[in-house]
């Protein structure tokens, strides 16, 4: 019976620590969770803070790829509305053409529903041809006393290479042709302009037998091509947008560059164009930098 007694004793002991344990890492086990639920919502709202911030730095920005052909409008050019082909040339397989490729990237940032601006990069070639028959009744300035009697019969072609960057601010005309004829929703008709810094090597050759002709910005006589000039350059256009999906877009762009001098061609002529100016006509995809939230 003591001996009965002893162990009641020792088991009601063992029970009441056992049990002072298992409620103090029940405690600690109740506290260790509810830390990490509060680390938890405090890396949620980390993270939405964070996914807010990005969203609203990029908030109405987008990006826009181009790609297209050139129409140069100046003095080598031999129609006025409409590109040339020269064929038949002995000293090259293919034809030369006037059409040359350029391709555009853009970043837009959207102000309102009107007005947006955009930084524009801008790159490829442009190029022109004269036939002798178009010659007839100009001078052509021959400043360095090289230009060959036989180069005017012959004519004359160039191909200049460009890199470009412009500044341009975006009118989206949707609200006033609204009023004449209803817009499709998905449809965008947007009117641009402003300038840009146009940095130009060109190459002045004779139509017919592709020999070489002195012209503006050549260094030297022996040199096949101009050193790099830079020109400013004023832009006006076009564009039509249709949006495939949200923040997805198509567009159809037109837009024309007017150099502020005449040296595009490498040829400055009395009673010539003037001004030289080129267009750019081409197709791009845009992509909104916000995406949905």
């Amino acid at each position: 019976m003591h001996i009965l007694s002893k162990f009641k004793l020792i088991l009601l002991i063992l029970i009441f620590s056992f049990t002072s344990v298992f409620s103090q890492e029940s405690a600690i086990y109740n506290a260790m969770k509810k830390q990490n639920r509060i680390v938890n919502n405090t890396k949620s709202i980390s993270t939405a803070n964070l996914d807010n911030n990005i969203y609203s730095l990029f908030q109405d920005f987008s990006i826009s790829f181009n790609y297209g052909y050139t129409q140069f409008d100046g003095d080598i050019r031999q129609y006025d509305y409409s590109s040339s082909v020269q064929t038949g040339l002995s000293y090259q397989d293919s034809d030369f053409k006037e059409l040359r490729s350029a391709f555009s990237f853009s970043l837009e940032k959207k102000m309102n529903e009107k007005i947006s601006y955009s930084l524009e990069y801008v790159t490829g070639k442009f190029a022109g041809l004269r036939r002798p028959n178009e010659y007839v009744g100009f001078e052509t300035d021959d400043p360095y006393g090289t230009f060959a009697e036989s180069s005017v019969p012959n004519g004359q072609k160039f191909v200049t290479s460009f890199n470009e960057i412009d500044m341009l601010l975006n009118y989206n005309l949707n609200s006033d042709i609204s009023k004449l004829i209803k817009m499709p929703k998905n449809l965008s008709i947007i009117a641009k302009a402003g300038f840009g810094y146009n940095s130009f090597r060109s190459l002045r050759t004779n139509l017919y037998d592709d020999e070489y002709i002195y012209g503006f910005g050549y260094e030297d006589f022996t040199k096949n091509e101009s050193d790099a000039v830079s020109e400013s350059v004023i832009i006006y256009g076009a564009k039509i947008k249709y949006e495939l999906h949200e923040g997805i877009s198509l567009s159809v762009d037109y837009t024309v560059r007017n150099s502020m001098s005449d040296k595009w061609d490498s040829s400055i002529m009395d009673g010539g164009h003037g001004w030289d100016r080129f267009s750019l006509y081409s197709l791009g995809i845009a992509y909104g930098l916000s995406g949905t939230k």
